[in-house]
Formats: structure tokens, C-alpha cells, sequence
């Protein structure tokens, strides 16, 4: 049997993460059995415990001996293939790669820009020595892998599973309500720029004073700084912090909403604007990373501006349903066909597990 490690820094709702749960622990490749695991760096609130899963200490993802541990784990398991994703990871992954040369690696790149002159380094160092270099998007390997690189880069699907079929609508039939109700579901941290969405849903509200927000997912050093901002607009009646909730959860409150609501600074494929769209909501965003190529300003959804014209563009949705559903059709309709991760991935895998 052969057997593929996912070296990752801690387990959290992020859809780095939220891919990696989706992949069996088993299935048959074209070279035998392959079992695959997760390894987490650090123990931290695990979202979902597997059984061959493994986490490390819970103590700081910086932490030399949290490092330590991981690579000693990973040197124990004498993986086949193992696959490394964000920069915390590949400390273990380089020192692996150099310690065991012949194990097959990858490195997985999951946002179109460097976040720090760090991870710039250790993801730099981590692709010369991979086999292989795997992304979210086109847009990733186009900025973060260099041109020498790319005869080793493949893009993966980031579509993780089949949303409900929220819009069939019978002949004749009353179709989905629209309401002016945002969602925005990942973690609440800097790069996501969630002052911004708030500054767009003032603007909304303004025009609509009956619209909602909420806002989903861990908090990752932003929630103190938001909660402040909504006191100084005045929206604590209209924006509600849920805090962190698995898939099915999002999935099944996502007909409480007709809009998704996402201004990042900069993003590689977006899973959460993928799931959204797939589940016919009509996302809101700013056109960054690979966005732009999935969700086109007034046919699958709308670019973010100014919160002041977002906010009119918005609100002329609401007055016409039919519009809205139009865009809430196509949008789900662009991910009605596309292959899922937990695919792509096995497939990826397989491809290498079979070179000898």
C-alpha cells in the first residue's frame, strides 16, 4: 500500500484545509492501495478529528519543537508521497526532502502573493526541490512560480463538494426570495480586509435599512478591530459575528442569504466565493486573484467599487428579482460541472505514485 502524507500547520476552518478533509482516507490508484493522512504542526481546536490523523504539541506554530516533532513524524511514517501546504509547512518539507531524497514531494501553493519576505524564501526553497508544484489557480503559478518552475506546476479544482440544488424552480413556480442578507464565511484576519466589506454593507444598509450580515468563521487577530468598527457605523443591530461553523452548517443556512460579500486584498482561487456561487448566491467582491476568471461583473456577479455604487448596483437586485436570479443562476451554473478537489487530487497523486 502506498501512502501520501498532507503536511499542514493546524487544522481550522480555511479552504486549505477544509480541501484536505475531503480527501479519503483510502482509494484504489493505478499503482495499488493508497492510504492518505493529514499532519498538523500544532494542536489547535481541531475542526474535525480523523482517526489517522495526526497533530502535533499545542503550542506555538513558531515553535522549534512543534517543528521538531512534525519531522520526526513524518520520517517515522515513511510516506510515499508527501504533500506540503503554507509556509509553516515547509521547514519540515525541505528537511525531509534533503534527508530522504528519493520520497516524492509537492508543494502546494494556495494564494497568488507572497504574504512576507518568509514565506516568499521557504516557498522558493521548497519548489526547487519539490517533484512537483500544485495550485489553486492559474493566477498562483502565473505570480508565485517562476518560469523554469512551471513545467512541474498542475492546477487542482477547489470545489470541495456539490451544493444543493437551491435554485430549481418548477414552471410556474415561486422562485427563491431575494432579501438584502450578506454572509461572508472564512477567517477574520487582516488580508481578508473585512473593514472594507463593513464600509459596503453601511452602504447598503443606508439604501436598505432591513439588510443583515453575517459574518462566519475563526477569529484570527481581526475580531476585536471589527466589532469596533460596527459600533462606530452604528450596525450592531445588522451585523451578527456567528463565529466558526462546519460545511453542512454553512450549506444549510445558505437559502437564509441572497448575497456573498468578500472584499479581500488579495486571494489565489477563493473556495469561499466558489461555494458561495455554487450554492446561488451572488457574490460581491473585489476582482483579485483568480476571481476575476470565474465571477464576471454584472453576469455572475459584482465587482466591489466604491461602497457608495456597490451599494446602488446592489440595491437595484433587490428591486428586480428577476435580475438577481439571472445572475444567481449563472453563478451556480459555473460550478454546476467542475470537477471536485478530492478528484483532482487523487488523480495528482496517483499520476506521481505510478513514476518510478
Amino acid at each position: 500500500m502506498h501512502e501520501v502524507l498532507h503536511l499542514i500547520p493546524y487544522d481550522t476552518v480555511g479552504g486549505v484545509e477544509t480541501a484536505a478533509r475531503s480527501v479519503p482516507a483510502n482509494w484504489e490508484g493505478g499503482a495499488g492501495a493508497v492510504r492518505f493522512r493529514r499532519a498538523y504542526l500544532v494542536t489547535h481546536s481541531a475542526v474535525e478529528v480523523f482517526p489517522d490523523d495526526w497533530h502535533g504539541p499545542a503550542t506555538s506554530v513558531n515553535h522549534p519543537v512543534a517543528h521538531w516533532k512534525l519531522l520526526q513524524f513524518a520520517l517515522q511514517s515513511r510516506a510515499d508521497l508527501v504533500v506540503a501546504s503554507l509556509w509553516r509547512s515547509c521547514p519540515t518539507f525541505i528537511a525531509l526532502k534533503v534527508m530522504r531524497p528519493r520520497t516524492k514531494t509537492v508543494l502546494f501553493l494556495h494564494s497568488a502573493v507572497d504574504v512576507h519576505l518568509l514565506d516568499k524564501l521557504l516557498n522558493r526553497a521548497a519548489m526547487m526541490l519539490a517533484d512537483e508544484i500544485w495550485a489553486d489557480s492559474a493566477s498562483t503559478v502565473e505570480a508565485r512560480v517562476p518560469a523554469a518552475a512551471r513545467k512541474r506546476a498542475r492546477v487542482l479544482s477547489f470545489l470541495t463538494q456539490r451544493p444543493p440544488a437551491l435554485l430549481d424552480v418548477p414552471p410556474g413556480g415561486q422562485s427563491r426570495a431575494v432579501t438584502p442578507n450578506f454572509v461572508y464565511w472564512g477567517r477574520l484576519q487582516s488580508e481578508k480586509n473585512l473593514e472594507h466589506a463593513l464600509a459596503v454593507f453601511a452602504s447598503v444598509h443606508g439604501l436598505l435599512p432591513d439588510a443583515k450580515f453575517d459574518i462566519i468563521g475563526p477569529d484570527r487577530g481581526a475580531l476585536a478591530q471589527l466589532r469596533a468598527r460596527v459600533a462606530e457605523l452604528g450596525l450592531d443591530h445588522a451585523v451578527n459575528f456567528i463565529g466558526a461553523l462546519p460545511q453542512e452548517a454553512l450549506m444549510a443556512r445558505a437559502d437564509n442569504y441572497s448575497f456573498y460579500l468578500q472584499t479581500s486584498l488579495f486571494e489565489g482561487m477563493a473556495m469561499s466565493v466558489i461555494e458561495a456561487m455554487g450554492m446561488g448566491l451572488v457574490p460581491v467582491v473585489t476582482p483579485v486573484g483568480e476571481i476575476p476568471s470565474y465571477c464576471q461583473d454584472g453576469h455572475t456577479g459584482i465587482h466591489v467599487t466604491t461602497p457608495e455604487e456597490t451599494a446602488q448596483r446592489v440595491a437595484a437586485l433587490v428591486a428586480a428579482p428577476e435580475s438577481w436570479l439571472a445572475l444567481s443562476r449563472r453563478a451556480a451554473e459555473r460550478w454546476a460541472q467542475a470537477s471536485l478537489f478530492q478528484d483532482d487530487y487523487r488523480g495528482a497523486c496517483n499520476n506521481l505514485l505510478s513514476q518510478k
